[in-house]
């Protein structure tokens, strides 16, 4: 005779048995309440020696975004964005746009267009998981609409897919504006030239403020959306 008996607690096996989906038990159910476990399965039938014990379930799609910094660029906080919405800083420190100090965190490049300043940069990595179907996309765009200091102005806030890999010359014609809250947002995927968005590749980008030298000094702060959809 073959007895199979849950190593669990009640409360436990029930958790599991929901986690892994409906069993399909070609068995006859003993509850066994007196020992502790959810519950003994006995062959009871002509033939005992041997028990056929069938699982199955159904899984849902999922969408997994993880950015991390790359270089000298470091975030703070979490950085895996999904399944519910975290958050993670990157914060270049006190610097001016003559770069003396430079950025603590991040790259800094002076330019002189459209006006003398400086770009600050930061490189990440940003990738995607997901099942249940072929393609995706990973969209960056503002996560509030832009508006007045100490926030960055519209045309200041610059994403390049890829990554310009320290190019940056200027503060207004690289990469693009990073679309504004409600416009439609910035595929990273299709911007560095595949077709969708391949799971688990790492997608290299840089995310850039332009400072002009005519900025009056203080704190700026800005926030960026990364979304992550299947059809």
């Amino acid at each position: 005779m073959i007895t199979l008996r849950s190593t669990l607690p009640k409360r436990e096996g029930r958790k599991r048995r929901g986690l892994l989906g409906t069993a399909l038990l070609f068995l006859v159910a003993a509850a066994s309440p007196s020992r502790g476990w959810a519950q003994t399965l006995q062959n009871t039938s002509t033939d005992q020696t041997s028990v056929q014990l069938g699982f199955m379930g159904i899984v849902t799609n999922t969408v997994l975004i993880t950015i991390m910094g790359n270089g000298t660029t470091v975030l703070t906080g979490s950085s895996a964005t999904m399944p519910v919405h975290s958050t993670a800083t990157v914060n270049f420190g006190t610097f001016s746009t003559l770069l003396q100090p430079p950025p603590s965190t991040g790259t800094g490049y002076r330019v002189t267009t459209p006006a003398s300043g400086a770009v600050v940069v930061a490189t990440l990595e940003a990738l995607i998981d997901y099942n249940g179907a072929t393609t995706a996309s990973l969209t960056v765009g503002r996560s509030v609409a832009a508006g007045g200091a100490p926030d960055v102005p519209l045309a200041n806030l610059r994403v390049a897919s890829p990554s310009l890999g320290g190019s940056w010359a200027t503060g207004g014609d690289q990469g693009i504006q990073v679309p504004d809250f409600g416009q439609p947002a910035y595929d990273l995927c299709t911007a560095a030239g595949d077709t969708t968005c391949i799971a688990a590749k790492p997608y290299l980008h840089d995310l850039a403020v332009y400072v002009p030298d005519t900025q009056p000094a203080g704190p700026f702060t800005t926030a960026i959306l990364y979304s992550g959809t299947m059809p």
